[in-house]
């Protein structure tokens, strides 16, 4: 019985070669490779029971599901001269694996039954630069996954690099390459982020609640500027108390790889970032630098710490980044520095009509780093409902909903909260630009 050369092919044609093998010859192969092609059509879809003590469920339930499955994911394409593990069964369930932890990325990352809990705050990470991995500009299947390299390290665990890449005008394009470990128990494999074993031999240092690891010298100042910037935050927002693990890189390029994203073209050029995911309550941050004034962004820091406590899909961006230049500047501009910046604006256009340069998005100042005028202004929003009514009423707008054309919920809300309606909006930031300092 031989399955590994028809699976190199692709999974559509293994499991319609377990289809074609059922019909011919269920009843004379035996239990092992029953349950072998058992895994091999679970992997494929990981929300079936297990069913091949029943065989005829096993093919109804291929019938009815296998077209919307070929559909929707792509199986990692096996090049002529990858070595796989010499073991043929254990090929078989990490390409199995492999294409169920691939199919399931797009999923929220808790849910991808190819990561192990104790694994999730470095992957949770990894995946959030997996996802959409396959799409450009006009089509959503262009980038094709390619497996690169397997390296056994033991018996159970190895490690996997694979690389996203599509055809333009005859020329090859890499959108980006990635390595993984692969972890072995029992008929199935789960994969990780090699973080850990990357930074095994880096140093680290505790804060209160957040660790620090770094490979030479830690800056002790900018960590606790971090610290007193995140208690500044939570405690408007009565974040829950979650440990915090930050990795000191040198750079966005560092960071990346040591997270297992080893190129990807979005970044092309970036020398800083930071990666953050929250998971089995703990906060990771890969942090590769900002500026040559801080170490770490405030701004998108603010970002990170509101998520601990709201849903990103009802958060209205505007009145978010609105917070976001109150409380911790853009662009390594402080929050002085952008209101000099809008003044001047302002006093170049003494007739604004503030409702529409909201609506249509208007920015403000600089090209390559952009500042928005709706952000500007949701922030002189945010300091007068504070100041009049707490920040539990600044949260009610920033959970109004998201950016909607016309911007109805966010109106809505805020004439309830502050009386200041679309009809008398440009009137109402008038006055508040006047107050300026």
């Amino acid at each position: 019985m031989r399955y590994t050369g028809v699976y190199r092919k692709g999974q559509k044609v293994v499991i319609a070669h377990i289809y074609w093998r059922y019909i011919f010859e269920w009843q004379i192969i035996s239990r092992r490779q029953k349950e072998e092609i058992s895994f091999i059509f679970l992997s494929c879809n990981t929300n079936l029971k297990p069913m091949f003590t029943n065989p005829h469920k096993l093919v109804i339930s291929f019938m009815l599901i296998s077209f919307s499955f070929f559909c929707s994911a792509q199986s990692v394409i096996i090049q002529s001269g990858i070595k796989l593990p010499a073991d043929t069964v254990v090929g078989k369930q990490l390409i199995g694996s492999l294409n169920g932890f691939l199919g399931q990325k797009e999923q929220p990352n808790r849910e991808n039954k190819f990561v192990l809990k104790e694994d999730l705050p470095e992957t949770s990470d990894l995946l959030d630069e997996m996802k959409g991995i396959e799409r450009n500009s006009k089509a959503n299947g262009f980038f094709k996954p390619y497996l690169n390299n397997v390296v056994e390290l033991d018996g159970n665990n190895f490690i996997v690099q694979l690389s996203y890449m599509g055809v333009t005008d005859n020329a090859p394009v890499l959108r980006a390459s990635f390595k993984l470990r692969a972890k072995k128990q029992g008929a199935q494999f789960y994969f990780s982020s090699p973080l850990k074993q990357n930074t095994i031999a880096w140093k680290s240092k505790k804060y209160n609640g957040l660790t620090l690891y770094y490979k030479d010298t830690l800056n002790s100042a900018a960590a606790k500027e971090y610290q007193k910037q995140v208690d500044f935050y939570d405690a408007k927002l009565k974040a829950p108390n979650l440990p915090i693990q930050f990795y000191y890189c040198d750079n966005l390029t560092e960071a990346l790889q040591l997270l297992g994203v080893e190129y990807k073209a979005d970044y092309n050029g970036s020398k800083n970032n930071s990666l953050s995911s929250h998971e089995n309550n703990t906060v990771l941050v890969l942090n590769a630098g900002y500026s040559e004034r801080s170490r770490f962004d405030s701004h998108d820091l603010w970002h990170e710490r509101l998520r601990l406590v709201m849903k990103s899909d009802i958060i209205n961006r505007p009145v978010d980044e609105g917070c976001a230049y109150l409380y911790g500047g853009s662009w390594g501009y402080t929050w002085q520095e952008i209101i000099a910046k809008f003044k001047k604006y302002a006093s170049d256009n003494p007739n604004a009509d503030w409702i529409t340069l909201y609506t249509e998005n208007k920015i403000f100042d600089g090209k390559e780093k952009p500042m928005y005028v709706p952000y500007f202004l949701n922030a002189l929003i945010v300091q007068k409902i504070e100041k009049e009514k707490g920040f539990p009423a600044v949260l009610e707008l920033l959970g109004c909903g998201k950016r909607e054309k016309g911007d109805e919920n966010y109106f809505m809300a805020l004439e309830k909260i502050t009386g200041i309606s679309k009809a008398n909006f440009t009137n109402a930031m008038s006055e508040l630009i006047k107050k300026l300092p």
